[in-house]
């Protein structure tokens, strides 16, 4: 199976023509196609499929580079104009990994702009996979360029299906082409009449992968157009040395040669599906296929629109592969089969793990008991089959080849019954026909004792799912040396469950859903004590629920689905056993309420109750949910309610409340979902209209309103008050730090008003004289500290002016007080821009100072001088925007003349400043 996914894989991401969009653009960067996704790297996987706004030519990409792009889907574009301004379209996509062509009109025509030839794809050394199927007048054959490909030098897959329309000439395999692609590693074609693959292929060791696709070709009735090989010889895959992936779909194959795989000696899957004139009688070239195959599929082998008996898989039949000792999974789905040989399950290869035999016709009869020599198959996949009583078994007129059955006290039993006993519980077990739930039908009903189902010993999955058996799941044993775990069994009409089913001790998961079933003995699932997931939806189960404990022995159950069985009731007892359940579905049902215990789920992590008919949650309820979640860290319980009836009343408004503590988005571990609730408050209206909730807002909104409708109104008020209070600290808060500096300045300045005393005038006294304790207050950074202390102090006190520096503070005085006291002592502030931070607190203070001192006196009294900085950062808005005359640049490595003349120049600024009046 190891070489079967990944061709699935492959198979599903490559299609050009695909039913569904690839994924929800991520935003507009790809315009004017979509991105459907993005790398780490910056690589864009681009979009452009059914785009008719590009001319029939590339895109021209308005956010991104052709250099950006990893993945380019250019199918059903139509590239008319592919070549019309370059012969190069791509040489910008030096980044292209996966380029997309499918049915975009390219061709191989002369003097056409969407002509291809070697040097349309240049540029295009990093390019892996290439889709360009569905372009019919680009034929890829053994007459084409065998140069077209050869600038793609890391090409590992091609797609090249409904490219070749089946020629009358000798038109064969493009081996001369595909020879130029040394990494090739998966080719996608069309399947030629009768021509083998060249001698060519001998040399194209990495090319492991090829793909007849004639189940691709649209429309459907085409394909035979592209796809008609008809029989395939000895020598048509002889030079296929070293494919190990080979399927040949739809291709309208009638016969195979005895010898046709003799030396395809690495091939592990082969698949011939849907070739319907081949049946399974014409397969004789089986033989010629290697012991190391892995995977071999048939489907469809037969033609479904043509009326013919049903098949019947014989001993030779499987003797063409017996020979396979390394067959790991068969498939052979659609293919009208209705049982198989007993004999032919004696030769059936070993190793065979996975069977599947899907939409047939199987009978139940005795060939199922043979089924057991299956060594080690673990998966069985028969769905969609009818799956009746052979008609014959039961008749004792009709002579078949298996053993006929007698009548013995109104049962049915086998006269050769003590020999198919194989286990001593079985041999000591005696005839007792009990009184049961379902009914004893004498065509349906066969005794516990009379036979044992052998399961292959190492079956883990059996899947009969849409069978349509119609029978009741009776009394029965199946030999306990299994390990079956999965039995998917929905769909098929089994609408009464009696059991138990003994020797299914290892099954944990079971599907039972959609079996119109309402009848479950109480005793039905004891035999599976290990049941972890459980599927019982769409069944009548209202009864069984409200009466019987039927879960009792399944204390490993984590998974339960019950939805869509009516239940309006359900059992006290129902789950008292079930601690480690997880997930519980009980939606689309008639509950009117929950109250039952499920305080021992601790790990329950989803409660499905949605579309019944609750309209409040217990008191009980919510504290059990909010104990479990407060038990356990990290695990997130959501209870959904959506689809009910809730009740929006004032004796429901602590339901209300609690539902809206848990929504989301602000809810973390319990998470309670609804979508509407009722009023019912009204008792005029019959009818009453749901109000949706779609968000935490609106139902918000509701329990607001009843909680004023409701008749107390003192959380209400408390509410409002505490809402006021806290808006009205938000203004008063905003005000304060709007006008922070200025109510300090303000502080500040009235704090200090002082009246004469012993000698001394208050600063604001001798305001009014115009005196100023300072000429000059110098500001600046600790990077410039050396140089005004040195330097320019010095020289300014020369010059006769009183000046004040930070360094004249002493130490423990309150900073904001000292200056802010002392600008509004000084006649001008000069702030020095150096090039420290100016992050400071003296520098803060004194910038913000003064610019509420400038505006207090009615005029600028700073000046800039730039030191070795040219930038104003770090000062107020106000001082940014000075006029020109109040910036001045200090000359740092000037001369003599050019001192004095700064001196000069920054004597008449200052004056300037002085002079000026308000």
């Amino acid at each position: 199976m190891a070489s079967f996914k990944p061709y699935m894989l492959s198979m599903l991401m490559m299609l050009g023509l695909s039913m569904t969009s690839l994924a929800v653009p991520i935003d507009d960067m790809c315009s004017p196609c979509v991105c459907v996704s993005s790398e780490e790297r910056g690589l864009y996987r681009v979009d452009c499929r059914f785009n008719t706004k590009l001319e029939g030519r590339l895109p021209q990409f308005k956010y991104i580079k052709e250099s950006q792009i990893r993945s380019l889907n250019m199918s059903v574009t139509s590239l008319y104009n592919l070549k019309n301004k370059t012969q190069t379209p791509f040489e910008n996509y030096s980044s292209l990994q996966e380029l997309d062509l499918y049915n975009t009109s390219i061709n191989l025509l002369k003097n056409n702009s969407a002509t291809v030839n070697s040097e349309t794809f240049k540029k295009l050394e990093t390019l892996e996979v290439l889709n360009i199927a569905h372009n019919e007048q680009f034929p890829v054959t053994s007459e084409t360029d065998s140069n077209v490909f050869v600038r793609l030098t890391s090409l590992t897959k091609l797609f090249v299906y409904q490219n070749n329309l089946i020629p009358s000439g000798n038109i064969s395999y493009p081996g001369q082409i595909l020879k130029q692609i040394s990494t090739l590693e998966e080719l996608w074609i069309d399947g030629f009449s009768v021509v083998p693959f060249g001698t060519e292929f001998q040399n194209m060791p990495n090319l492991t992968v090829i793909r007849i696709s004639g189940d691709l070709i649209r429309p459907i009735w085409h394909d035979r157009d592209f796809c008609s090989m008809q029989t395939i010889n000895d020598n048509t895959f002889a030079n296929l040395l070293y494919v190990r992936n080979l399927s040949i779909l739809n291709c309208g194959v009638t016969e195979i040669s005895r010898n046709a795989f003799s030396n395809m000696e690495h091939l592990r899957m082969l698949d011939l599906s849907m070739n319907n004139e081949l049946d399974i009688d014409h397969l004789d070239g089986l033989r010629s296929l290697n012991s190391v195959l892995e995977v071999l599929i048939m489907d469809s082998l037969h033609n479904p629109n043509k009326l013919e008996c049903p098949t019947k898989i014989m001993k030779s039949n499987v003797e063409l592969i017996q020979h396979i000792k390394a067959l790991k999974m068969v498939s052979l789905d659609n293919n009208k089969i209705s049982e198989i040989d007993k004999d032919a399950f004696e030769i059936i290869p070993e190793t065979l793990e996975h069977l599947r035999a899907r939409r047939n016709k199987f009978e139940l009869g005795y060939y199922l008991l043979y089924a057991y020599r299956m060594k080690n198959l673990r998966k069985l996949e028969a769905s969609f089959s009818h799956m009746d009583l052979q008609f014959f078994v039961l008749n004792d007129n009709l002579e078949f080849e298996h053993p006929q059955m007698h009548l013995y006290n109104n049962t049915l039993t086998h006269k050769y019954a003590n020999s198919l006993f194989h286990s001593n519980e079985n041999n000591t077990h005696t005839v007792q026909i009990k009184d049961s739930d379902c009914p004893k039908s004498l065509l349906y009903f066969v005794p516990p004792v009379v036979n044992t189902a052998f399961l292959p010993p190492k079956l883990e999955y059996i899947d009969i799912s849409h069978s349509k058996i119609g029978f009741p799941i009776y009394d029965f044993y199946i030999e306990s040396n299994n390990s079956l775990k999965t039995v998917i069994a929905s769909y098929s009409l089994l609408y009464c469950w009696e059991g138990p089913v003994h020797g299914v001790q290892h099954i944990e998961i079971i599907d039972l859903s959609n079996n119109f079933c309402s009848n479950v003995n109480e005793n039905f699932f004891t035999s599976t004590p290990k049941l972890k997931r459980l599927h019982l939806q769409r069944n009548y189960l209202y009864f069984v629920v409200a009466y019987k404990k039927i879960f009792q022995s399944n204390s490993e159950l984590e998974y339960i689905d019950l939805s869509i069985n009516r239940i309006n009731k359900i059992h006290q007892k129902l789950f008292t056993n079930q601690t480690k359940m997880k997930w519980m579905n009980l939606s689309t049902n008639n509950l009117m309420g929950f109250d039952y215990t499920i305080s021992h789920m601790l790990l329950l992590q989803v409660l499905n109750l949605s579309d019944n008919r609750i309209t409040t949650l217990s008191k009980q309820l919510r504290s059990q949910l909010e104990g479990i979640v407060s038990s356990r860290k990290d695990i997130t319980l959501t209870v959904d309610l959506t689809n009910n009836a809730i009740s929006c009343s004032c004796d429901n408004l602590d339901v209300l409340e609690w539902i809206l503590e848990h929504t989301l988005p602000t809810a973390k571990c319990l998470i309670v979902i609804i979508s509407s609730c009722y009023y019912t408050h009204n008792v005029s209206s019959t009818h009453p209209l749901p109000v949706l909730i779609s968000t935490k807002a609106d139902l918000f909104f509701q329990v607001s309103f009843l909680q004023k409708f409701c008749p107390s109104y003192t959380p209400l008020l408390i509410s409002l008050i505490v809402s006021l209070f806290f808006i009205f600290n938000i203004i008063i808060g905003a005000i304060i730090h709007r006008f922070r500096w200025k109510i300090r300045y303000w502080y500040y300045v009235e704090n200090n008003k002082e009246v004469s005393f012993n000698g001394y005038t208050s600063i604001e006294g001798s305001l009014r004289f115009q005196r100023f304790k300072y000429d000059i207050y110098l500001v600046y950074e600790e990077n410039a500290r050396e140089f005004v202390l040195e330097n320019l102090r010095p020289k300014l006190v020369e010059l006769g002016y009183v000046v004040f520096v930070h360094d004249d503070i002493l130490e423990g005085l309150p900073l904001c007080n000292v200056l802010t006291k002392s600008i509004h002592a000084s006649r001008v502030v000069v702030f020095l821009l150096s090039k420290g931070s100016r992050q400071s607190l003296e520098w803060k203070i004194a910038a913000h100072m003064t610019n509420e001192e400038s505006n207090h006196r009615g005029k600028p009294i700073s000046l800039a001088m730039f030191y070795d900085s040219n930038s104003t950062r770090g000062l107020p808005e106000g001082l940014q925007l000075l006029r020109r005359d109040a910036f001045i640049d200090y000359p740092c490595y000037g001369s003599e003349d050019e001192f004095t003349a700064f001196f000069e120049d920054f004597k008449a600024k200052v004056n300037n400043i002085l002079n000026t009046k308000v």
